[in-house]
């Protein structure tokens, strides 16, 4: 069966009718929410690699659920018609940080005082 897929800025809402199916590949971190009838959620791992197994669970209206891994999921309307709202997982963080060692060197390099306050401080000695 068709889904039809209405795009809200970054999130995707699917509407299911009784017994249709849906399956989605998910990221790690993606949240699921339920918006009507229960939805009975059925989730494997995408790789053999992945930590996580495969479960089973049903979502009642207004639930959520975060994906723990990249799974593959589906998605059954028990009820009545209802809707699924999908959130991707946000990029893994280490993409978008500037590491320990370059966070050391910005603040080093622009907080007031600086690296050259905190040379004067020997080990075992308060700041005044």
């Amino acid at each position: 069966m068709h889904t039809e897929t209405r795009q809200n800025s970054a999130s995707q809402r699917h509407p299911l009718s009784p017994g249709q199916m849906l399956t989605l590949a998910l990221t790690e971190g993606s949240t699921l929410t339920c918006l009507g009838a229960p939805i009975q959620l059925s989730a494997t791992p995408l790789a053999a690699l992945d930590a996580c197994s495969g479960y089973s669970m049903c979502l009642r209206n207004g639930q959520s659920w975060r994906a723990p891994g990249r799974l593959w999921v589906q998605l059954v309307c028990v009820g009545e018609r209802s809707s699924v709202q999908v959130q991707p997982g946000m990029p893994a963080a280490s993409k978008n940080r500037l590491g320990l060692e370059g966070l050391r060197r910005w603040i080093a390099r622009y907080r007031p005082g600086g690296r050259e306050s905190a040379a004067g401080i020997k080990r075992g000695q308060r700041a005044a």
